[in-house]
């Protein structure tokens, strides 16, 4: 190929990226301020799996109560913690479920998420990951759209960030969301997303429960699959400051750790054509500082210029995107392929470990990676 063609496909690579962004990320459909219209709901069961999350749960149990509307019960799974998740759990007023020796053939958050559910005794069930972090009017506004929508409700929450190494979940946040199709003219709604999942009983038994995915590594995805396979419909939104989470506080290896476990096994799950659409979206992010190191190697000032400007571009891009999602430093941003370098490291090494079938680290455990 010519150094002309190479350019022109070069150019095209980038410029089909920058045109995908408005369709990949069309709108970002919040989960509704409560109109405090109802004056009462179900009965409401809220389950919280937990290993080793003695320091995020305090935080959760008194956001829950706190709440505006009160759950009828709040449940925390103890999944064989080896600190002290139990007590954190007993002090703040939660019923606790001891779990140990967790059966073959289980992943431990759906082996703590069915034990929830078997304890439980409210209507509906609110699956809440141990990070969340809840306003005041948080479960109002969820159980109002769940009312409304007469069907499962599931959220996307505000990504907080604290320290420097939490930046690089950013490109992590934005394929995932962009990957579900949450945001698309006409969303696709591939999955749910664990961290919150708002589902009346009746549905949840009549899927199977966690019981039904009790195998997979994503089971948001797979519960979806469960949900349109019996017919029934669910809703995805997303949060903000009253529905935000900070993920994988623990340090850069739990950031690691969590994004191989989970990368390859969504992509895998992800629609052929929405996963082209972030295949090329990535390619053009990739690209263009690529090419500006390309030219400048020539000593080509000229396309140095050019590929500067659409480098500009997208850190516009990614500002505006990051706003939508979380709380992510412009600093990151605008040395963002320092985020890509680290976002295709964990890809590979995530794709390695899926098709290999190889061990997967997390929480403690060693997961098999599906195959």
């Amino acid at each position: 190929m010519s150094p002309t063609a190479l350019l022109i496909y070069r150019f095209v690579v980038i410029l089909i990226g920058l045109a995908l962004t408005p369709i990949l990320f069309h709108n970002f459909y919040r989960l509704p301020k409560s109109k405090k219209t109802y004056g009462s709901y179900p009965t409401l069961s809220v389950i919280i799996p937990a290993r080793n999350e003695q320091k995020n749960l305090p935080l959760l149990l008194q956001d829950l109560q706190r709440q505006s509307v009160m759950p009828y019960e709040i449940i925390c799974v103890d999944d064989d913690s080896t600190d002290a998740t139990a007590e954190v759990a007993k002090k703040h007023g939660a019923e606790v479920v001891f779990l140990k020796d967790k059966p073959v053939g289980w992943m431990g958050k759906t082996w703590a998420c069915q034990n929830g559910a078997n304890t439980a005794t409210g209507e509906l069930l609110l699956f809440l990951d141990a990070d969340v972090r809840l306003g005041k009017d948080a479960l109002q506004r969820l159980l109002e759209q769940h009312a409304n929508c007469g069907c499962t409700v599931s959220v996307q929450l505000y990504h907080k960030t604290e320290k420097a190494y939490e930046q690089f979940s950013l490109l992590f946040n934005l394929v995932q969301v962009a990957a579900n199709g949450a945001t698309l003219a006409a969303p696709l709604n591939v999955g749910l997303y664990g961290p919150v999942i708002l589902i009346s009983r009746a549905d949840y038994e009549l899927i199977g429960g966690h019981e039904s995915v009790k195998n997979q590594l994503v089971e948001d995805m797979a519960l979806a699959r469960r949900l349109k396979k019996a017919g029934l419909t669910y809703r995805l939104f997303m949060g903000d400051q009253e529905l935000s989470y900070r993920m994988y506080s623990g340090g850069f290896r739990d950031l690691f750790q969590g994004w191989i476990k989970n990368t390859a096994a969504g992509a895998a799950q992800t629609s052929a054509k929405v996963f082209w659409m972030v295949f090329f979206w990535i390619g053009s992010l990739t690209s263009v500082p690529i090419q500006i190191i390309r030219y400048a190697g020539e000593k080509n000032i000229p396309w140095v210029l050019v590929f500067s400007l659409l480098y500009f571009v997208w850190v516009y891009l990614l500002r505006l995107l990051s706003k939508k999602i979380g709380h992510f430093s412009f600093w990151a941003i605008l040395f963002y392929p320092i985020l890509i370098f680290v976002f295709l490291l964990i890809f590979l090494i995530s794709l390695l470990k899926k098709v290999l079938g190889l061990k997967v680290i997390w929480k403690g455990r060693c997961i098999t990676a599906d195959k």
